[in-house]
């Protein structure tokens, strides 16, 4: 089994080793050392980056049959040496610990505030997560387990780990029970936090460099906070620093008044949104009474029938609402392409038909009749009824609607 050297100093980025073993694994080469600073993936943490004997370490996985470390390195590595220098990608690394060790903290601030465990844990390359086990906690809540997380990170306190058995275990007041049963690492942040882990971590508290929770998100009867520590948190407020200052400038504002200034700018919207519907609706109006007044006379209804071009389908519905609130109306729209539809791009057209209440006819089986023969479906009421068909078709199928409409009134 490989003597883990991360266990013992995880400040260690090189060192020499034996090679045990190499064999090819899918597309790449697995290589075991006697002994190793690399971390594989394991407990919430991804593994380690680096190099070995100058070749990139792609991958660190711990083999389950035996807990070897194996080191996955491009296939084409060449391994001439019975003994190899391993380099760990420090970066990484120390990002890592700083999460990790974020983590331990932020998790018992919660226990001790609300008595809300952990229930999971994720270090991804940008951000973390853990899952507590309620979802009540609001936003003051949330502020004080930052808090109280932040303070212990300040404080600078010692962190350690060391090797105990079940019993010794048992005696520690531990933030949840170990998964092993022998040979337990404990990892220890001076008087707040005790946990088993086999993780990599900082020295002292104050390595963490900050803690910000940045999302909240309620699942079930858990709540997921996602957290940055250390540099990731300084990368977030950078980023963030960047962005409202770029906002506070467009604006000519100090990035104080951005709150206010975002608040009219909303106001004005909505106002200008509602003023151009209240326009919309009597162009609409205007349009809707110019189609009647110009309709002819079928059988003993006005037949607006039209194919309309770069209308979306709820400015269509609107127009033949308007129109059909005209008595003995009725309203054929074919729309055609328009770059605001997806099935525009696909060389559809869609079919809309609609009455007035006192028209004595079926919509929907006329629009179903006319679908039937040009090649489409379409189903609604019989007052409202939608469809679609090939857009090369549409005039054919208002046509074949507008005579079929005229012997059905005729019955």
């Amino acid at each position: 089994m490989t003597e883990r050297l991360y266990y013992v100093d995880p400040y260690c980025t090189q060192f020499r080793a034996h090679i045990v073993e190499v064999q090819r694994l899918d597309d790449r080469l697995g290589v075991v050392l006697d002994r190793s600073a690399f971390y594989p993936t394991s407990g919430g943490q991804p593994h380690d980056t680096g190099t070995l004997a100058g070749y990139p370490v792609l991958e660190v996985i711990e083999r389950a049959a035996d807990g070897a470390v194996v080191h996955l390195l491009p296939a084409d590595s060449v391994l001439s040496d019975s003994e190899v220098e391993g380099v760990v990608d420090w970066p990484r690394r120390f990002d890592h610990m700083q999460q990790h060790t974020g983590q331990h903290i932020l998790s018992q601030a919660f226990v001790q505030l609300f008595q809300a465990d952990t229930v999971g844990f994720h270090l991804s390359q940008s951000y973390s997560t853990i899952d507590l086990n309620r979802n009540d906690l609001g936003e003051e809540e949330i502020a004080r387990g930052e808090t109280l997380a932040n303070q212990i990170v300040f404080e600078d306190r010692p962190v350690s780990w060391q090797w105990v058995d079940a019993e010794e275990a048992h005696r520690l007041p531990l933030r949840k029970p170990p998964a092993v049963h022998e040979h337990i690492r404990i990892v220890q942040v001076e008087g707040f936090d005790w946990s088993a882990c086999g993780g990599t971590h900082v020295k002292h508290t104050g390595a963490v460099g900050i803690i910000k929770v940045v999302h909240v998100e309620r699942r079930g009867a858990e709540t997921r906070l996602t957290f940055l520590c250390g540099g990731r948190a300084l990368r977030h407020y950078a980023a963030l620093h960047a962005l409202t200052s770029k906002m506070a400038r467009q604006l000519t504002i100090a990035v104080e008044e951005l709150p206010e200034a975002v608040q009219r700018l909303q106001d004005e919207v909505r106002r200008e949104r509602k003023a151009r519907e209240q326009l919309q609706e009597t162009l609409t109006e205007h349009e809707a009474a110019a189609l009647v007044a110009q309709a002819p006379i079928v059988g003993t209804v006005r037949l607006v029938a039209q194919v309309l071009t770069g209308r979306v389908p709820q400015e269509a519905r609107q127009l033949a609402s308007r129109i059909t609130a005209h008595p003995n109306s009725v309203v054929l729209f074919g729309l055609g392409p328009s770059s605001e539809g997806e099935t525009v791009a696909r060389g559809k057209g869609q079919l809309l038909f609609a009455r007035a209440e006192d028209v004595p006819c079926d919509i929907r089986l006329l629009l179903q009749e006319v679908c039937r023969e040009v090649g489409g479906s379409g189903g609604g009421s019989a007052i409202l009824a939608q469809g679609g068909c090939d857009a090369t078709r549409l005039s054919e199928a208002l046509d074949l609607a507008r005579a079929l409409l005229q012997r059905w009134l005729a019955d």
